[in-house]
């Protein structure tokens, strides 16, 4: 499966055991609020693949923390696509959402919480995988806003088009013994 340059899956293993572990003690705002705990995620995605591989933070900010990418090649400022990624947390098996529809390569952390710890003793969330995938802005469709003055509702975003066809053969790390059950994923026999 191809993944972005110097980009390797001892990687992408090493990323994982440290968003768990730098999330256990977060389940609680999970349960509050789920989607905040998708983005913290996202971001612990962020500062493992810093400290691990060649793709570093962007150093502008702004466009760290609200704009597109997350990381680069070696720092650069202003990367072409396949030395771009975004990193995103997510509970659901195939889907993709995104403010933006930039080209690039795009890790997505798939995890549960299991405060039970039975999935893996210690743990309470759990990476079960990580798809990485080269996305175009041909990959994407515009999910228009439902917020209006007076009645909320969420931004703007865009999804994947036909996102479990476009993610089948891009996981870089999976976890044995998870399945996926009426669209979640649970606890399976080992193989």
């Amino acid at each position: 499966m191809p993944l972005p340059k110097d980009l390797k899956p001892l990687h992408i293993a090493k990323a994982v055991e440290y968003v768990e572990k730098q999330t256990a003690d977060l389940v609680d705002l999970y349960l509050e609020q789920a989607n905040v705990f998708s983005a913290i995620v996202g971001i612990f995605g962020v500062k493992a693949l810093h400290a691990v591989s060649p793709y570093k933070k962007h150093k502008h900010p702004d466009v760290a923390q609200q704009r597109f990418p997350d990381l680069s090649l070696s720092g650069k400022l202003n990367p072409p696509p396949e030395q771009a990624l975004e990193s995103k947390g997510s509970m659901r098996p195939w889907v993709i959402q995104s403010h933006y529809n930039h080209p690039g390569w795009y890790v997505v952390w798939r995890y549960l919480v299991d405060t039970t710890e039975t999935i893996k003793p210690g743990f309470p969330v759990v990476i079960w995988r990580v798809d990485v995938v080269f996305l175009t802005s041909a990959n994407w469709k515009y999910e228009g806003s439902k917020a209006a003055e007076g009645q909320g509702g969420r931004t703007h975003t865009f999804g994947v088009i036909n996102p479990k066809a476009t993610l089948t053969g891009t996981a870089a790390y999976t976890l044995d013994g998870i399945a996926i059950k009426n669209g979640k994923p649970v606890l399976a026999e080992r193989e």
